[in-house]
């Protein structure tokens, strides 16, 4: 039927139609490769977009990762650091169970050692008592000897690493005594109950 028609046209009208067919298919086909080059292209531009935020997202965790790597070293720097002021539970135990030998080793005759029961120490009201690692202990120490042994002995005491509060520190001769002073003083320590390696 088109056929007919275009035999019925003269040539000048059969070359237009036929100009005007190559033009409309190619224009057919311009559109549909166009797109689906845009297609491809807001595909592109979304994969894109999508990398793009996984990078920033990965780089915002990397800085993240590193902040926490950093604030974890300072943590365990300021906890050693703070660790090296207490005895740990084990040291405790050897620091009074020396104490007698010590004082002999001075000249000192031990009189008496009363050690008393660890201590809870409570730093904060909200703090759950299960969660409390820092206790104190004391013992109480009668020696007799030289004044200046006791004193070299009360030095030895306290030249550590670890804080040795000494208290309540009286020295007086006895009655009927002229040269060797008594001396009695409370001793207290401060103990990290908590599991730690020791260097």
């Amino acid at each position: 039927m088109i056929i007919e028609k275009l035999a019925k046209l003269d040539e000048y009208k059969r070359i237009s139609v036929a100009v005007l067919t190559v033009l409309t298919t190619a224009c057919v086909y311009y559109l549909a490769i166009t797109r689906y080059s845009l297609a491809e292209l807001q595909a592109a531009r979304a994969e894109y977009a999508s990398l793009q935020a996984e990078y920033a997202d990965a780089e915002n965790q990397q800085l993240t990762f590193l902040n926490l790597q950093k604030q974890f070293e300072n943590g365990k720097k300021q906890l050693e650091e703070q660790q090296q002021w207490s005895f740990s539970s084990e040291q405790a135990v050897e620091f009074f169970e020396n104490i007698n030998a010590l004082a002999l080793a001075y000249n000192l005759k031990p009189i008496s050692r009363i050690i008393s029961e660890p201590k809870k120490l409570v730093t904060d009201e909200k703090t759950e008592p299960e969660k409390q690692f820092l206790e104190t202990r004391s013992a109480k120490i009668i020696v007799a000897g030289n004044y200046f042994d006791i004193v070299d002995f009360v030095k030895e005491l306290t030249n550590r690493r670890q804080k040795v509060c000494i208290k309540n520190l009286h020295i007086a001769l006895p009655a009927g005594e002229k040269f060797n002073p008594k001396a009695s003083f409370g001793v207290t320590l401060l103990i990290d109950s908590s599991e730690r390696k020791e260097k």
